[in-house]
């Protein structure tokens, strides 16, 4: 019943196709003008943020703090090209101008050091105080010997002299006078901005505005030059680079499809009967995304390359079948023949594709979620728009340029010609050398697979762009890292709770620790100013013992002005210090926690977010509620949940596709028989990736579920046409639906080699492993499934007919076969 219905139907549609065809085409084109209106609006999101879940603590934490520091990271502006004093005034010139930009928080370049070189001996510890103290009373003891002509010590066993004790006792000041390379012939602002630069929109314009001041301002110093670094300025240019990526690779697959079609067919309407209904359907598919979404991100982003490779498959299908029928039949009985012989396999493959890829929707990941959605909904549609308007255009193309003259001399009664073996054939043992071939590398593929590793070094992904080695060059210069860790806290006294417990974990893992260093607004105010205030008295006291002599010497002067330093309060700290550790709306202070690991390898971030993660939970615990903004903290969750979700993404995509195989074909003999080779060509995989060196990472690890529903279609279209045709007629199915399952296949090649010719190192493993999974895949599904196939139709035909071997005709002629029926087609 279910199965007349059907019928019905799809002759009905057939029917209004072959009348209305304009119709069809008009309604569809309306249909895609909607949708290209809505994918219109929307927008590419390149930040590593998007592609966790919203309710994810890294990026609760950094919303919360985003809301106080303006952001995680600095636009650094270097300046060279003129001599150091001159450098320095270009830069405090520069700076009053950049920040009265609205886009700038404030401009570090220049502090205050004197500050803290006078106030020096009350940040001391008081350990140190009573230290300094014997030092004094040893030269105090020293000097009146000599004013006595006492000498009782070798000048060697002297105590220090003053200048020795300022120098052994004036800490350091927290930072240098001016932000710059060691030798001064480089001067640094770090631009602080009020956004994140993963808003492109606000760092395009925060990059563009201080671009155009600081030119304006380098006009009146001859000499300067300026460049670029940073976080805003390395996310745009990444985002420029992966934008020119796509744009360019667009392009080129769309020609190489272009080709591709056009050698395998040879006529120029095919463009429009397969290409057509892939642009509507990538129309359809983005207006979803834009409803359901309302972006994309740096994983979404390929996703045209793999509808159009899935789209373009559907249409070379029904396409192909239609001009091989349409030799021998009418353009209505063609297009019928045609629609009935692919629709089974490409229903069949597209669910299959669609069950595969909604299996990420229960990933943890948020950006395979995403994928596994838009890439679903796109399969559907795609298969839709080429069955609902590829048989239009189909008839369209027909009453422009017919492709055969309706055949009134051809008999409805004469019987149809059927296949008919002659004898040419692939030899046995070269069929199953083919077999062994394919299953020794399978072997080996099995035996390599646990050294085909995970990509853990960030960089290879990013790319290496100018301003990343000028970042690397600022941080050697400078000594620390650009974006330190920012951690939130409500008070300075919450802020000595998190110092501590820093200081628990860093003791806690030794030389395994993680962290370099931290700063914080206390560091630079006087602790014990009690304990103090008693230590530096004495101090006074003992130097108004001094001989007269010793007494004016300007050196000692120099202690008596520390000495008389009074304590101070936050308030005191000057400005272009304290700004730092402040909150923007005055709720709140920051400590800054420096890593002393690599924020490019994987394992370490790793490493450096668990023990970040250790004291927020120590924290807590202590009842302050801290909240972490630290990009590289995100980094490290993202690969987390990337190596979580691989097993099972790719485990539960196999199982989805082996079920739907099974509820399509009703036989769990005939689902691993197609399905089997697929998994076989999988398996290849890892042989090809571990022999050219590819490896696997969090943003190509979402290519291998799409392999599986890729390849899944040529396995799937050879079955089902060989069960049409019957046993005999491999070879026709061969030459006839595995052209078209070759053409599908260069046809998806083109769309990931075409990220071959990107910069971005991310996009461009893409392409590596996509096209090693196309090939390996087409082996398993295009090669050993109809040998196997072969090996098994000889095989049965030896046991059935007394030791006759059924060939496998590779380019045989159809001829009539007298045991046929008037009427039975064994093939096309």
């Amino acid at each position: 019943m279910a199965e007349s219905l059907r019928r019905r139907w799809s002759e009905a549609f057939i029917r209004g196709t072959l009348t209305r065809p304009w119709r069809v085409l008009l309604a569809f084109t309306v249909l895609a003008l909607g949708g290209a209106l809505l994918s219109g609006r929307l927008e590419f999101r390149g930040s590593f943020v998007e592609l966790l879940p919203s309710e994810a603590r890294e990026v609760k934490d950094l919303n919360r703090v985003a809301q106080k520091a303006g952001g995680d990271g600095y636009l650094v502006v270097r300046a060279q090209g003129a001599k150091p004093e001159q450098l320095r005034a270009f830069s405090d010139a520069l700076a009053s101008k950049l920040e009265a930009l609205p886009e700038v928080r404030y401009v570090e370049h220049h502090f205050n050091v004197e500050f803290f070189k006078e106030r020096g001996l009350l940040l001391l510890p008081t350990e140190k105080l009573r230290e300094l103290r014997q030092d004094v009373d040893a030269r105090l003891r020293y000097e009146k010997q000599q004013a006595l002509a006492v000498d009782l010590l070798d000048a060697q066993d002297a105590p220090p002299d003053f200048e020795a004790i300022i120098k052994k006792y004036t800490p350091d000041a927290p930072m240098r006078e001016y932000l710059g390379s060691a030798d001064g012939s480089e001067v640094y602002l770090m631009v602080k901005p009020g956004g994140t630069a993963g808003d492109l929109v606000f760092a395009q314009k925060l990059v563009d505005d201080v671009k155009r001041v600081a030119a304006e301002v380098a006009q009146g110093w001859p000499g300067v030059r300026l460049d670029y670094a940073g976080a805003f300025q390395a996310r745009l240019e990444e985002d420029r680079v992966m934008r020119r990526d796509l744009t360019r690779a667009g392009i080129l697959s769309a020609v190489m499809a272009v080709g591709i079609i056009l050698l395998a067919t040879r006529r120029l309407w095919a463009l429009a009967v397969v290409g057509v209904p892939v642009v509507f359907g990538v129309s359809l598919t983005f207006a979803f995304a834009e409803l359901a979404i309302g972006h994309l991100n740096i994983v979404t982003g390929f996703l045209v390359a793999i509808l159009i490779g899935l789209g373009l498959e559907y249409g070379i299908h029904l396409a192909m079948r239609y001009w091989e029928e349409r030799r021998e039949h009418p353009a209505a009985e063609a297009l019928a023949e045609a629609v009935r012989g692919t629709f089974a396999g490409a229903i069949t493959s597209a669910l299959t594709n669609a069950a595969a890829f909604f299996v990420l929707v229960f990933a943890q990941f948020e950006a395979f979620k995403q994928f596994g959605l838009l890439a679903g909904v796109g399969v559907i549609l795609s298969v839709l728009m080429a069955y609902g308007l590829g048989p239009a255009l189909l008839v369209l193309a027909e009453r422009l340029r017919p492709g055969r003259k309706p055949a009134a001399s051809h008999a409805p009664e004469a019987p149809e010609k059927a296949f008919q073996p002659t004898g040419k054939r692939w030899p046995t043992p070269v069929i199953a050398g083919i077999l062994l071939a394919v299953l020794g590398f399978a072997g080996y593929s099995l035996y390599v697979l646990p050294r085909v590793g995970f990509e853990t070094n960030m960089r290879k992904l990013k790319g290496d762009a100018s301003s990343v080695q000028l970042d690397d060059h600022i941080v050697e210069q400078l000594g620390s890292p650009l974006n330190p860790a920012i951690l939130l806290v409500d008070d300075l006294r919450q802020a000595q709770v998190v110092q501590q417990v820093i200081t628990d974990v860093k003791t806690k893992h030794g030389e395994e620790s993680t962290f370099k260093q931290y700063a914080s607004l206390n560091d630079l105010l006087p602790q014990d100013v009690p304990a103090h205030q008693e230590q530096l008295a004495a101090l006074r006291e003992t130097l108004r013992k001094l001989p007269e002599s010793a007494r004016n010497d300007p050196r000692v002067e120099t202690v008596k002005k520390m000495l008389d330093a009074q304590p101070y309060g936050p308030e005191q700290v000057p400005e272009e210090v304290r700004r730092r550790f402040e909150a923007l709306d005055g709720k709140g202070m920051f400590l800054l926690l420096f890593p002393s690991v690599s924020n490019h390898d994987t394992r370490e971030l790793s490493a450096w977010a668990s023990q970040i993660d250790e004291v927020v939970d120590g924290a807590r615990a202590r009842g302050v509620d801290l909240a972490v903004l630290d990009s590289n903290r995100i980094a490290a969750r993202i690969f987390s949940m990337v190596r979580g979700d691989g097993p099972f993404i790719l485990w539960a995509a196999a199982t989805v596709v082996f079920l739907t195989i099974l509820a399509s074909l009703r036989s769990f003999k005939r689902a691993c028989l197609v399905a089997g080779p697929l998994f076989l060509g999988m398996l290849c995989l890892a042989g090809g990736m571990y022999l050219f060196d590819v490896q696997l990472n969090f943003i190509n690890a979402v290519v291998l579920p799409s392999l599986l529903a890729i390849a899944v279609d040529n396995s799937v279209h050879l079955y089902h046409r060989y069960e049409e045709e019957g046993p005999g007629s491999l070879g026709h199915v061969v030459r006839h639906t595995g052209l078209a399952a070759v053409v599908a296949t260069l046809s998806n090649a083109a769309g990931y080699g075409a990220l071959l010719i990107s910069h971005h190192a991310g996009l461009r493993s893409i392409g590596q492993i996509a096209i090693l999974g196309v090939v390996c895949t087409f082996l398993g599904t295009t090669v050993f499934f109809p040998a196997m196939l072969a090996l098994m139709e000889r095989w049965s035909g030896r046991r059935k007919e007394g030791g006759m071997i059924r060939s496998l005709e590779i380019g045989a002629p159809v001829a009539t076969e007298a045991a046929s029926e008037p009427g039975e087609r064994k093939s096309a």
